[in-house]
């Protein structure tokens, strides 16, 4: 008899959920129906809203429209379609000298759409912490005037004829991976600021720890725009991946590759060393994106949200509408 009335309690569970299940699925199953049938309004998505100097920022518009277009002050915005999907998707690069406070991102579409988001780019440690003392004669081999001068009269008007060639579509598919098999900071953060005598210079990239032929990876496709042997920065690969996005690595023992090669997201492109203005092995890595100069490891971070799943927040905003109207 007990036994009776607990498969009875069972059962009775078990209906409940199951039309609790069955209701959900109908209410997703009326929605999923309403976006596919009804045209909905254009939408901006911003990541991270309140970035700090050096960050990257995910954008993401949502329209029916067959362009976008958009800017960020003076930066121009590139968007490109996602594969199997509506949306546009692009990266903004918070550089790392950018004055702080609030701008607007502003996206058009051919549908004569426009829409705005506002984000508060606020100071990033590294702006408030005082300089260090560059590296001394004897550790480097360079005095501090020809250290300084190596990099403003040679090794960065070499960059910059590089790094202004844009490439207004994408050559990669999926977000970035990291170039070393293990990630580990060593030397100088990103942004940090060193001392030369009488000049303060900036660290623009961050030093990741890589005994000598440690070897190298592309962070994603394509194509390889320079292999340099550079004053300070030594053995350098330069990659063009498109939508004007750069990655550059620093202090190479050996190449792997050569200028104008196509390479694959992971493949082996050198070995570290310490060739150049250094003071042990390692890998200097940076990225930029057009004009700006971001931190390369947020940078990796924030394009994993290329392969986010937006279905719920398309819902919600959907049932808002419905709500709305």
């Amino acid at each position: 008899m007990l036994k009776h009335k607990k498969h009875k309690k069972n059962k009775k569970k078990f209906s409940v959920f199951f039309y609790a299940a069955a209701g959900l699925i109908a209410v997703c199953l009326a929605v999923g129906f309403f976006l596919f049938f009804q045209k909905q309004p254009a939408s901006i998505y911003v990541y991270p809203q309140n970035p700090k100097q050096g960050d990257t920022v995910f954008i993401r518009v949502k329209s029916q429209a067959s362009e976008i277009t958009g800017n960020f002050g003076q930066e121009r915005l590139i968007f490109y379609k996602k594969e199997n999907s509506q949306d546009r998707v692009s990266f903004l690069g918070i550089d790392a000298g950018q004055k702080p406070g609030a701008y607007k991102i502003f996206a058009d579409t051919s549908k004569a759409e426009h829409l705005t988001k506002e984000i508060k780019v606020a100071l990033a440690d590294f702006s408030l912490a005082p300089a260090v003392a560059a590296p001394n004669l004897k550790q480097t081999g360079y005095t501090n005037k020809k250290a300084v001068d190596n990099i403003t009269k040679n090794d960065n008007p070499a960059l910059k004829k590089i790094l202004s060639k844009l490439t207004p579509v994408p050559y990669f598919k999926d977000s970035f991976s990291f170039p070393l098999k293990k990630i580990e900071k060593t030397g100088f953060s990103f942004g940090k600021f060193i001392g030369f005598a009488k000049d303060k210079l900036q660290h623009l990239g961050v030093d990741l720890k890589a005994p000598k032929k440690t070897e190298i990876y592309a962070v994603n496709d394509w194509k390889v725009v320079a292999t340099l042997n550079l004053s300070n920065y030594g053995k350098t690969v330069i990659i063009d991946h498109g939508l004007d996005i750069f990655s550059l690595y620093l202090h190479l023992e050996e190449f792997k590759i050569s200028e104008g090669k196509m390479v694959k997201s992971g493949q082996l492109i050198g070995l570290s060393g310490d060739t150049g203005y250094v003071t042990a092995p390692h890998l200097h890595f940076s990225m930029r994106i057009g004009s700006s100069r971001v931190d390369p490891i947020v940078f990796i971070q924030t394009t994993k949200k290329i392969n986010d799943n937006f279905m719920l927040a398309d819902i919600s905003a959907a049932i808002l509408s419905i709500f709305n109207r």
